[in-house]
């Protein structure tokens, strides 16, 4: 399965420290991209193509097809992003 990165959680993760950001990648590598189903580990976002994932108190939201997962931000907390523009973020050429 491949996986894309939007720009804005790019921007985002290169926004967090070392330590931070490289749990959060590492963890990617570790346990998103091996599922032949990535859907069977997160969490729905309201019926949508649209998932949450749980990294410590770091969220990751993604948008899963067959075959691709496009992340599209990484939030910290609880809460979701207030705007909406991160649902269709333009996606970058970074891939993890």
């Amino acid at each position: 399965m491949r996986t894309e990165m939007a720009k804005r959680a790019y921007d985002e993760l290169s926004a967090l420290d070392t330590m931070t950001s490289s749990l959060i990648v590492g963890w990617i590598r570790r346990h998103l991209l091996p599922l032949k189903d990535p859907k069977s580990m997160g969490t729905p976002l309201g019926g949508t193509r649209r998932w949450q994932y749980r990294i410590g108190d770091y969220r990751l939201l993604a948008r899963v097809s067959e075959k691709k997962i496009v992340i599209l931000a990484i939030t910290h907390g609880h809460s979701l992003p207030r705007e909406r523009s991160w649902m269709t973020a333009p996606i970058s050429d970074i891939r993890l």
